[in-house]
């Protein structure tokens, strides 16, 4: 993934910039081409009123400028004043002969429209048109999901996708932490957790452990926040869990389960947790909760035992219990618990809120008749790693640019009422089949910038063809 994606320089710049040459990935909710530029040279500073110290900074830092505490003129300034009515994550630019004004109410607002700074900034000539562009985005959940379970990969990797991630604004790292393949997180109470747990992914059982330790990950987790993005932990449970069982075999309830009739799984995965919260400030805690194959609870003596004292005439009744149990614990220490769509099935109380993945129309329908938040990730078309097979028989990814950059042709249907619990959308890549940095580029791009437009720019000012233009000149930047 190249750093020109997210830098994408634009015109000649001495006269107005007829909107299509603006090189802004995701387009603006509104942009005004207006005739001029402004020139940046050694004496430009970036200003900043307190509350944007930090995205100055940032910045700065980009563009080898130097922050300064104020400026008569030659300035890039981000403001607060004549932000008045912009949202939480709104922001305006304006930029003529004497500088740069961002105007915005939130530090994110100002980050974002410090992005589109950036992409605007013509390097070689060291200008910017003139223009006014106010923006906001469509939907507040703009996500990306990386399953490090299958296959890791490392720190270093990570800090680049954010980067890529924030140049597109993009908001929401979702980190699909553990699977059967591989627990990929430090937890200091348990450390056989990544001395076991930890050894083997999709392509080799016995590859060495690795994982993250509590010091690089909430390095992640502040590089994130200082992009405005927050990294969304996963812990698969109660399915999906074997290199947790392959660790504590007394918690394994079969079928890559977890028992879930056993305190000691209950206890185990509590202290787990709460290690996690402390890593993580999210609001959100995901716990997978997706294809728990319950019948394998079936032959455990512990598990009939716990059914016949509840009362329960199934094992999805235990499930239910286990779903519900672990999600009070969740609640009960300020978080939100998030989950996969099969977990519907588990009467998962109103604020939970759902990813839904397939198939998408029926259980979309199901989670907003019982009130839930909903990030919208079906497989088609965010899957990112979801191969086929074209006509000469090569492997090749299912879901096109122009697929994504189309997703939201699934809200079609959905009640202006119900409207307001879809938070937003979201792409994934599982990476079973996906084991290198260079495989993990090639799944991820350009369908990224597909994402970000599709999930910010209002549906009403998109345009595909525009999109695809404006890709392959930011690419050739």
């Amino acid at each position: 993934m190249k750093k020109t994606l997210i830098a994408a320089t634009l015109i000649a710049a001495t006269l107005a910039a007829p909107a299509a040459e603006l090189k802004l990935i995701p387009w603006p909710a509104k942009v005004t081409p207006q005739t001029g530029q402004f020139t940046l040279n050694e004496q430009t500073v970036v200003t900043a009123d307190a509350p944007f110290t930090n995205e100055a900074a940032l910045l700065a830092g980009e563009l080898h400028l130097k922050c300064a505490a104020t400026a008569n003129e030659n300035q890039i300034r981000l403001t607060t004043r004549g932000a008045e009515g912009l949202g939480e994550e709104a922001y305006r630019l304006e930029v003529d002969p004497q500088g740069a004004t961002i105007h915005a109410q939130s530090p994110a607002g100002a980050f974002y429209g410090c992005q589109t700074l950036r992409q605007l900034l013509k390097t070689e000539a060291h200008t910017l048109p003139q223009v006014k562009i106010e923006d906001a985005p469509q939907f507040a959940w703009r996500g990306f999901m990386l399953d490090v379970s299958r296959h890791f990969f490392d720190q270093p990797t990570l800090l680049r996708l954010l980067d890529e991630m924030a140049g597109y604004k993009l908001n929401r790292f979702h980190i699909h932490l553990t699977d059967d393949q591989g627990w990929r997180l430090a937890i200091g109470k348990y450390p056989e957790l990544t001395q076991t747990g930890a050894r083997g992914n999709y392509s080799d059982q016995n590859a060495p452990p690795r994982f993250f330790t509590k010091a690089e990950m909430q390095e992640i987790v502040r590089y994130a926040a200082q992009r405005h993005i927050v990294v969304v932990p996963e812990i698969d449970m109660p399915g999906h869990a074997h290199a947790a069982a392959r660790a504590f075999p007394k918690l394994g309830g079969g079928a890559n389960t977890l028992n879930p009739a056993s305190e000691a799984t209950y206890d185990f995965l509590q202290n787990v947790l709460l290690e996690v919260m402390d890593i993580f400030p999210s609001p959100w805690i995901h716990v997978g909760g997706d294809e728990v194959n319950a019948g394998a609870w079936n032959k455990n003596a512990e598990v009939a035992k716990e059914m016949q004292a509840k009362g329960f005439a199934d094992t999805q009744q235990l499930r239910k219990a286990f779903m519900q149990r672990m999600a009070r614990f969740i609640e009960e220490h300020g978080r939100t618990t998030a989950v996969w769509h099969e977990a519907l099935a588990t009467e998962p109380d109103p604020q939970t809120v759902i990813f839904l993945w397939r198939p998408i129309q029926a259980a979309l329908k199901k989670a907003l008749a019982t009130g839930h938040p909903v990030v919208l990730t079906p497989a088609e078309p965010f899957y990112f790693s979801a191969r086929a097979k074209d006509a000469a028989g090569n492997q090749t990814f299912r879901n096109t640019l122009e697929a994504v950059y189309r997703g939201t042709s699934l809200l079609t249907n959905v009640p202006p009422a119900q409207f307001k619990q879809i938070l937003g959308l979201q792409a994934c890549v599982w990476t079973e089949h996906i084991g290198s940095v260079p495989e993990l580029d090639n799944a991820i791009m350009p369908r990224l910038a597909a994402l970000a437009e599709t999930a910010w720019t209002p549906d009403a000012v998109r345009n595909f063809a525009q999109f695809q233009a404006r890709l392959k000149s930011s690419a050739n930047q």
